[in-house]
């Protein structure tokens, strides 16, 4: 049985700076957020990656995200998570919470914010047999739409650190 997973760990799309009369987790995306969000969901199509499950932040803009990924009909209800524990979650949390994974899924999702998302990157990327230019990629940021490719040997249970396959940072025209 294949024991290979891929954690894919994307920050939110841009957002409004302020929502008057509104709570932070009820900031909305930009056109350019919801834009950015749609590519990164072609990129994904592109790429011929198929998510098995999705651990998301309850906020608004990361809802939004997830939703213009277009993920549709690839997942079942019950492997999509939005939970208020990821917002604002540190890396810590998350891992906790992608180590929960179930057994079949090989390839898990999780919108979330920063500091928490990268935190998490940063955490598990493994110097030694991650890609250089993964690991220079996030060394000084990890915006808004930033999507890094982890991968893993053995149950998500036991994860400790993987590979730093890549990292998808858009530029100024979302690419």
């Amino acid at each position: 049985m294949d024991q290979r997973r891929i954690l894919l760990v994307l920050r939110h799309a841009e957002t409004e700076d302020v929502r008057p009369g509104s709570r932070d987790s009820q900031r909305r995306l930009t056109p350019d957020g919801e834009r950015h969000a749609e590519e990164v969901g072609d990129y994904l199509r592109e790429q011929g990656i198929t998510v098995d499950a999705v651990l998301c932040s309850s906020a608004t803009r990361a809802e939004q995200t997830l939703e213009l990924l277009r993920l549709g009909d690839q997942l079942a209800p019950d492997r999509v998570e939005i939970a208020e524990r990821f917002y604002n979650a540190g890396a810590d949390t998350l891992i906790n919470a992608v180590r929960d994974l179930p057994a079949d899924c090989h390839v898990a999702l999780l919108v979330g914010h920063a500091p928490g998302a990268p935190g998490l990157v940063h955490d598990m990327a493994d110097p030694d047999t991650s890609a250089p230019s993964a690991v220079s990629a996030i060394e000084s940021r990890f915006p808004a739409t930033a999507l890094a490719r982890l991968e893993f040997d053995g149950d998500w249970s036991e994860i400790e650190g993987g590979s730093l396959i890549s990292v998808r940072i858009p530029d100024a025209t979302g690419r």
